[in-house]
């Protein structure tokens, strides 16, 4: 993998870890990358794809209406 610059430190690392996705209506979304060091401190990602999933499953089982 290419270098990158890390989100929070803002120094390049040889060893990116992505730790988000970020989306835009009006453009296109753009990838967070940190060095591992600092990718820890980053929360952990929800994804919207599972969460939507997860939902159809609930009113399927009538849990939510």
């Amino acid at each position: 993998m290419t270098s990158q610059i890390c989100a929070r430190c803002d120094k390049p690392t040889h060893e990116p870890i992505v730790v988000a996705i970020e989306h835009s209506a009006s453009a296109g979304g753009r990838t967070a990358y940190a060095c591992p060091s600092c990718a820890p401190s980053f929360p952990k990602q929800r994804d919207p794809i599972a969460e939507i999933a997860a939902m159809r499953r609930a009113r399927q089982q009538g849990w939510i209406r």
